[in-house]
């Protein structure tokens, strides 16, 4: 960690994202307020915070072919720019249709953005130090996750959307002058003749075949997806059937959720180090660690017990995304790793839209119970991949950095 901190590239790169990602998740909430307040609909509102997703089915592919062929940090100089004017745009957008396409727009460079960032930190630190850079960016995110959204609510109850839109458009701008400082990421990545962008998704393909741990590691994010979106549509309408929650226990779920990832990712790399624990092996267990403390939340009955078991997901979450995002940057060749980040975040939003649509067809068509049953048995399906881990076999594994 001495080293990040002396790190000028990757403190210019994380101060930045943390101001921009604060203001993007006040936004979130201002936004889905605001629609809701401008139509008057709950199916309007429903479908405007699905189809944001949408785009990560084609815009994160697309996003890492750009990643491979431009300079990735002009690439998130330009995502900030264009996303700090057109967060704007709500302020003027009067449709139905122009909030729909402000949204995907918007969305679309989100995933374009991340699939630079993810391919461009890499390049800003050492081999070594990928699993402090990643925890790092973890804990400040569930620190965003909890803040962000209570200060947007603040935020549209004292003053107006309007000064959430421009506080979100200032972060986007505090951000682009963060990157410019940027030494690193300037040249392409790619210097040779390019291929076809079919051609180069068959390249992804063939990279994961060819690399066992890291395709047995990538289908367990896809399990954990499915889960995650089953199971996050699913909790508000559970919080309300705990005891003694006096209305407030989705904020409280929520918010135990993140401090367990805070901790997960700032315990991940002393546990790797101390007991010297193979990466796939801390990795499955913190799968089964985030699996359980799920699927217990839902058969509790009372808020102590289920921000417990919320808190112990949550820090199982925060140390497999660490050590997913740190094998993959460490696996992954430099050319390729905008395209591989690309697939990824198509195939984990995808898997968090299917789970968001079979939990909500489950809550619309059957009792409560049946919907949370069906979170739990995605999430039973995250376990038993995290205990197949154990039993694979394969090339010998590397120990944690």
């Amino acid at each position: 960690m001495r080293a990040l901190l002396k790190n000028r590239d990757f403190l210019l790169l994380w101060s930045g994202q943390a101001v921009s990602g604060l203001g993007t998740w006040i936004s979130f909430v201002g936004l889905n307020l605001y629609v809701y307040e401008v139509f008057g609909s709950g199916k309007i509102l429903g479908a405007f915070m699905v189809a944001r997703m949408l785009p990560a089915l084609f815009f994160g592919p697309i996003g890492g072919f750009l990643a491979d062929r431009y300079p990735r940090r002009t690439l998130l100089i330009v995502c900030d720019a264009l996303r700090a004017v057109l967060i704007l745009g709500f302020l003027f957008a009067q449709s139905l249709a122009s909030f729909f396409a402000l949204g995907l727009v918007l969305s679309a460079i989100d995933k374009v953005f991340l699939a630079a960032q993810g391919a461009l930190l890499p390049g800003l630190v050492s081999k070594e130090d990928l699993m402090p850079a990643n925890s790092a960016t973890k804990m400040t995110h569930s620190v965003i996750t909890v803040l962000g959204p209570a200060a947007g609510g603040l935020l549209v109850a004292a003053f107006s959307y309007e000064s959430v839109f421009l506080l979100d458009s200032v972060s986007f701008i505090v951000s682009v002058v963060t990157v410019c400082m940027i030494t690193a990421g300037t040249q392409a990545a790619s210097k040779g003749p390019q291929e076809a962008p079919w051609r180069e998704l068959k390249l992804v393909f063939a990279f994961f075949g060819a690399r066992l741990t890291l395709l047995f590691l990538a289908l367990i994010r896809l399990i954990d997806a499915l889960g995650s979106g089953a199971y996050n549509t699913a909790l508000p309408v559970f919080s309300k059937s705990l005891i003694f929650s006096r209305g407030a226990a989705y904020g409280w779920l929520v918010g135990a959720w993140a401090l367990g990832e805070f901790a997960g990712a700032l315990l991940v790399n002393p546990l790797a180090r101390r007991f010297a624990l193979k990466r796939e092996s801390l990795f499955s267990a913190a799968v089964i660690l985030m699996a359980c403390g799920m699927g217990l939340t839902f058969r509790c009955g009372v808020l102590w017990p289920a921000l417990i078991a919320i808190f112990a997901g949550g820090v199982g979450d925060g140390i497999s995304n660490v050590l997913f995002n740190t094998v993959l940057m460490q696996e992954t060749p430099d050319e390729m790793r905008g395209k591989v980040y690309g697939s990824i975040i198509a195939l984990v939003f995808s898997a968090v839209a299917i789970g968001m649509a079979v939990s909500g067809f489950f809550l619309d068509m059957f009792p409560l119970q049946a919907a949370t049953d069906c979170a739990t048995l995605f999430i039973i399906l995250g376990v038993l991949a995290g205990s197949a881990a154990f039993l694979k076999k394969g090339r010998p594994q590397e120990t944690a950095p």
